[in-house]
This record gives C-alpha cells, structure tokens and sequence, in this order.
C-alpha cells in the first residue's frame, strides 16, 4: 500500500520514497556522504519536524495522540464534549457536531433487523431487536429524516464467532437491500465490541451480546444456567452489555455485572463504578433476566455468589482511566488499484471539489474510516477490501474492527460531510445543459448564478490587473474578439482603453492557441508576456490540448483541483 508520500518503511525503490522524521531539538550531525544510518538507503528522505507543528501524517504513525492542553483546560477538568446532551435540531443543522458525535440523530428513527440464517436475512421480532448472538451476522437498517428528507443507514453487524459463509452472506444480502432501495443506503461495517455511538443509540442502552448462535428467526438457543454480563457504559449511546465466560477473573471494579442463576440474578456493583452506569444497569437487567434480583457490592458478595462462579480468583481491581478521545486530523486519498495492489494518494487541505464522480476516496478520521463511492466509479465494489488492506497495513497497528463506511455520491449522511470546512448539498443535482442554456430556454435563467460560479472557476478576476491576461484567456478560449468578454475582463486600473489594445495586440499570436513549445516546461519568466503561470494550459489551442492532456478543456475544468495540478506537474505544465 502507498500512504502518499508519508509511508517511512519498508526500504522501497526511488519512485517510492522513505521518509524519517526527527524532531528539531534532537537533530544529530549529518551522516558522512554515501552512507545511510540505520540501514536506509541513500534516496531515504529526511523530515524534519517541530515540536507543536507535526503533520497529520506524522501524527498517525502512532497509536495515540494527545495535543497540550492549555493552563485553562488543565484547571477545567472534564471534556464537555463526552457529556453533551443529544440535540437532534442541531445534530441536523450542525454537520460537525454530528461527526465529531458520530450521531446522525438520537437513535428515535425506524428500526429493522434481520438475521443471516441459512445463508439468507430473516426478520428479527421487534421484541428482540437489541439482542445480538456473537455466533451471527445482522443487519440492521435504520430510517430518519434530515432537512425533509428521507435517508437510510444499514449497519452490517458480524459478531467474533461468525463463519466466512455467514460473512460473506452479509455482504451479498445487504448489497440485495441496496439495489431494493435504489442504491441510496449508506453502508456501514460494524465488528461485535466496536459498535459505534449511533448504532447504541437505536437500541438505546439496551443492547446486549450473547455468546451463542441464534436459533430459528434471532431467537437464541438455550445456554447454561449459570451465565455472566458484563454492562459497560453510562448513558443510552454508549452502553453495550456482553456475554462474558461465568469465572471470577472476568470481573472488574471499574464495571457492573449481571450474574444469572437457576434462581437470582446477582447484580454486581463494582467499586469504580458511579451512579450513571447503576442506573444503565439496571435498564438491562430487565432485558436478560426475570428472574429475582439481588444487588451485590463489590466485598459484600455472599457464598452462593462465589459458587455459581466456580469460586473466587484474582480479577482487575484497579479504577480504569477513562479513554481519551484522538486528536488526529482527517485524512483524505483518493484510492486506485495496480497490478493488484492498492495505491492512495493524500489529498492535502481537502474540500468538496476534491471528490470526482469517477473516484474513490479514504476518508480517515481515526474512529471510523469512510469510503466515498463516486457515481461514475469502477471498481467500487472493491472498496471494502481497500478500506481493510488500509487499517491492516497502517503503519500505527490500526484496529481491523474499526468501523468501515461506504457512501455514495450525492447521498452523504451529516457524520461525512462534517469533516469538510463547506459543503454545498445540491452541487451534485441535476442541472439544465448546456444547449437549454445556450438557447435561452426558461431554465437558462436559473443558471446565471452557474456561469457566474463557472467563470470563477477559470479565475478570471484572479488573473494579473493589467487587464492582458484576462484578455489572452478569453480569446484562447473563444477564439475571437467579442466587446462583452473585453468589458468582462477589464481591470480597473487599467481602463478600457489599454483592454482593448490589449486584445488587438494579442489575437493574431493567440487565435486558436499559443504554440506548446512556449508553454510546456517553460520556467515564469520565460512565458509569453500576460500568460497567467497557474493557468498556462488554458492559452493552448483545443486541439494542441486534446492531444496533450487527451480531453477537452471542459473535461478537464471539470475534474478535483488537486487532480488537475497532478496531470499539469506529469505534463509539465505546473
């Protein structure tokens, strides 16, 4: 796998460069000409990074990242981004909340869950909903409304003990209920004891994990009658309750446990734990049993309780530190496959105009990784994989059971698009064509704000106030001297006069195109007078930039920012 230009090892040929990282206050004395330290060849790069200022790429070469905090956080104490009280209003309205949350809405929309069973999807009683057998796959798809608008998220849940047959049956009945929606599903991987916030919230505290293989219709077989919960969590979007082996070693002090009997159930109240997750407890102990209900305190335990354990032994008694959340940035590379092997190229200071129709993009904020499935991508059904060969191969021993998301294009939930700085919900609906507006039918006159925004793009306004450049623009891109385009382009220090000689001086060099030999491989200072040096592709003739670039200008215009800089560095025209 290629992280860009930020994978420091295995040694590697020159075209895939190393790179070491050495912070500034421990930089030693070069190494002698020739000769690599440690190892590495000669070609290795060398980073030098300061202490505060670390990149994002070098931030994720470690496990855990932990920004300083100032004097004021110190004396403050508690992160009041973990005690946040759920605003669905705002969740809606505030897409960076709702991804920094990793919650759409509250958990209150519609639920549906089914069982892999025999291979395929078998409704699960509603009763049942929130209790999952570790033995099995499910899936469970959830409906909620945002700005007026319907959207769907399908959680593809595998529990520790599934087989790759029920595994792979997950995969293809989803794919079924995705074609059944009209490919509109949100798509995310959820591994038993990674569930995210959101997937908690449906079942609002009350999701518990059996360690079995459900029976007919989700319904669990029978077990032993002596059985262990362990109940972790302190509100309704981060509680999960799971089957734990019935021994005395599982115990904690930080936690809360359910011990069911032939005739109690003990509830177990560790030392560590506080009033919130008493209270999430006992939500539980409704859902796994009905039996008589006995609380226990930690070093209170009677004789029958150590028995049904098989005894006493030695279990973590220490209080647990509460997890810090990671600081790391986002990360966005758009992914590609050669000769089998998956390549991604980072994309620095990311937006919206960075995601291509015809591409696939990682998106990587830590707790989740996102893959964004353009419409005209071809080989979207490989994202998955990509996305597991990605935390597989991190170089920080990334967990495989992140969750991994798929989305596609024009249907991004609020938890994807929070991580960019803007981001316009309608870019990607239908718009008139170019003969509707060209012919001045009644939906040209909704577009003026497109031209407008479609001008901006070729940065006319950007270009050199001598009023010569905008001018040379024009007329390598039309080809002829129209009086509207030189008032279009006349820069105000100018004035009109100097426009339009401006014009006059330059059609009969640029009509159809400057020559490539002046634009290619040329350093600024050699250009022709009044070419913009960002945009020197643009002052070639339409067929010179066929042939060069092998699509149109509009094709090319029309593709991510930081793709267009790549193909004018590969051609030389950057």
């Amino acid at each position: 796998m290629a992280l860009g230009t930020s994978s420091p090892s295995p040694p590697a040929p020159p075209s895939s460069p190393q790179h070491i990282y050495t912070n500034t206050r421990t930089l030693g004395p070069p190494e002698p000409e020739g000769h690599s330290g440690g190892g590495y060849p000669t070609y290795t790069n060398v980073e030098v990074v300061n202490d505060g200022a670390e990149s994002a790429a070098f931030k994720q070469l470690f496990r855990t990242w932990s920004e300083k905090r100032s004097r004021n956080q110190k004396l403050g104490g508690r992160d009041k981004s973990i005690h946040v009280k759920l605003d669905v209003g705002k969740l809606h309205t505030q897409p960076k909340l709702a991804a920094q949350l990793r919650m759409v809405d509250d958990g209150s929309g519609k639920v549906e869950v089914w069982c892999i069973q025999d291979l395929h999807r078998q409704p699960v009683d509603p009763k049942r909903h929130g209790q999952l057998c570790a033995g099995n796959c499910y899936l469970v798809l959830y409906t909620y409304q945002r700005l007026g608008r319907v959207q769907y998220i399908l959680y593809l849940w595998q529990g520790h003990q599934a087989t790759a047959d029920e595994i792979e049956a997950l995969n293809s009945n989803a794919e079924e209920l995705d074609v059944m929606y009209g490919g509109v599903l949100v798509q995310e991987h959820v591994t038993m004891g990674s569930e995210p916030p959101h997937f908690l919230a449906i079942f609002q505290g009350q999701l518990v994990i059996f360690q079995e293989r459900a029976g007919h219709h989700g319904k669990g077989q029978s077990a032993s009658t002596t059985r262990l919960f362990q109940v972790q969590g302190t509100d309704s979007h981060n509680t999960r309750t799971m089957e734990v082996p019935a021994r005395a070693s599982s115990l904690n002090s930080s936690d809360i446990f359910l011990l069911v009997t032939a005739s109690v159930c003990y509830l177990w109240f560790g030392k560590g734990c506080n009033g919130d997750q008493r209270e999430m407890a006992r939500v539980v102990v409704t859902v796994i049993s009905r039996k008589n209900e006995e609380t226990v305190l930690e070093g209170q335990e009677p004789p029958h309780f150590w028995e049904a354990l098989g005894g006493r032994a030695p279990y973590p008694s220490n209080k647990r530190l509460p997890e810090e959340v990671p600081s790391f940035q986002p990360r966005l590379f758009e992914c590609s496959s050669h000769m089998g092997c998956l390549v991604l190229a980072e994309v620095v200071f990311f937006s919206q105009e960075d995601l291509d129709k015809y591409d696939i993009m990682l998106l990587d904020t830590w707790q989740e990784i996102f893959l964004w499935l353009g419409e005209a991508a071809s080989e979207w059904k490989e994202a998955v994989a990509w996305g597991q060969e990605y935390l597989k191969t991190h170089l920080a021993g990334r967990s495989p059971a992140t969750p991994i998301v798929l989305v596609k294009q024009g249907h991004e939930p609020p938890t994807f698009i929070g991580w960019f700085f803007t981001w316009d919900p309608y870019k990607w609906t239908s718009h008139p064509s170019h003969k509707e507006v060209v012919d001045g039918s009644p939906a040209a006159a909704s577009t003026i704000s497109e031209i407008t925004a479609e001008v901006n793009n070729f940065r006319l306004s950007r270009w050199p106030g001598n009023g010569r450049a905008g001018a040379m623009a024009l007329q390598a891109l039309k080809g002829s001297q129209d009086s509207s385009e030189n008032d279009l382009v006349r820069s105000p220090k100018s004035g009109g006069s100097r426009t339009s000689s401006s014009v006059s001086s330059t059609s009969a060099t640029i009509n159809g195109g400057l020559r490539r030999e002046q634009l290619m491989h040329q350093a600024v200072e050699d250009l022709p007078e009044g070419v913009d040096p960002a945009r020197r592709e643009f002052y070639l003739s339409d067929s010179d930039f066929q042939d060069i670039f092998g699509k149109s200008k509009e094709e090319f215009y029309s593709m991510a920012t930081w793709r267009q800089r790549q193909e004018k560095k590969q051609l030389g025209f950057f």
